[in-house]
């Protein structure tokens, strides 16, 4: 007897924690129109997109799905996001880092892109226009090959430069996205140089590449990476070499000339074949380029 009711309460033990983990079970179907986030590195920050997408499915999207002339949340469900990790121009206006709603009001050749404050609303349904942070005129682009489900993606990505591109069904649309951070990067440089490690090479070479007005100290910072990497031949052959850049920029001929001398004897130590040549030829070409002989 005792056998008997020690397996009757294990019989009930099991049965009440099979129920328990059937009402514990969730339920999960796919989402007709599945969420998507892409965080998209861009200038000194990101850009962030957070949509739902919804596909053809046979039906007709512009003028069907989406009517012409009306505010759209661009895409379904909750309205359509965008994060701007920096200031930046969008459409050739400017607008402050943050998060913003993208309404769009779709029409047959030219689209109205709005980004808009509110961004906690269900579809476009209490969409106020008094919270429009800009409004840009985009042009459509009509495609050959119809896009199945709606894209939101960040094309032609450079360094301070992209386009924020809509495709679906035969349309595309794209506004243009412009940062410009040089006073951003020159806080950071100013910052990093009271570190530890400073980032002389990277440093200079922003100078180099961005055109500072004042090179005087990315030639100083490359003189201090020289002297902090003595016992590599490689970190002197480039560092010699783009202080001859730099110099060359400032208009010192005979100085620009002597630092590519010291980055062409550097270059001999170095056992690495494919480098040796590159530099070699770099070095030359500016030679060169200020008028002296290789």
């Amino acid at each position: 007897m005792k056998h008997f009711f020690t397996g009757l309460l294990l019989t009930l033990l099991l049965g009440l924690a099979a129920r328990k983990a059937h009402a514990q079970t969730k339920l999960v179907l796919p989402q007709v129109s599945p969420a998507v986030t892409i965080r998209q590195a861009f200038s000194t920050s990101f850009v962030e997109l957070r949509y739902c997408r919804p596909s053809l499915k046979g039906r007709q999207a512009f003028s069907g799905l989406v009517p012409y002339g009306q505010v759209w949340r661009t895409g379904a469900n909750t309205a359509t996001t965008i994060h701007l990790g920096e200031a930046m121009q969008v459409g050739g206006q400017a607008v402050p880092a943050g998060t913003y709603s993208l309404f769009t009001i779709p029409g047959k050749s030219d689209w109205t892109i709005i980004l808009n404050r509110d961004t906690a609303q269900w579809g476009a349904y209490e969409y106020n226009q008094a919270l429009d942070v800009v409004r840009i005129t985009a042009h459509v682009t009509p495609l050959a090959v119809p896009h199945e489900t709606l894209t939101l993606t960040l094309e032609n990505v450079r360094p301070t430069a992209a386009d924020l591109t809509l495709i679906w069904e035969n349309t595309q649309v794209s506004v243009p996205l412009l940062a410009t951070p040089n006073h951003l990067i020159l806080k950071q440089i100013q910052q990093a140089m009271q570190g530890e490690k400073k980032p002389y090479f990277t440093a200079a070479l922003y100078y180099y590449h961005s055109n500072q007005p004042n090179l005087t100290p990315a030639v100083g910072w490359l003189d201090e990476f020289l002297k902090a990497h003595l016992a590599s031949a490689s970190d002197q052959y480039e560092g010699y070499y783009w202080k001859a850049k730099l110099l060359q920029k400032q208009g010192k001929k005979q100085e620009a000339v002597a630092a590519v001398r010291q980055s062409l004897q550097w270059i001999k130590a170095d056992k690495n074949e494919v480098a040796k040549a590159e530099y070699t030829l770099l070095n030359q070409q500016l030679l060169r380029e200020v008028g002296a002989k290789p």
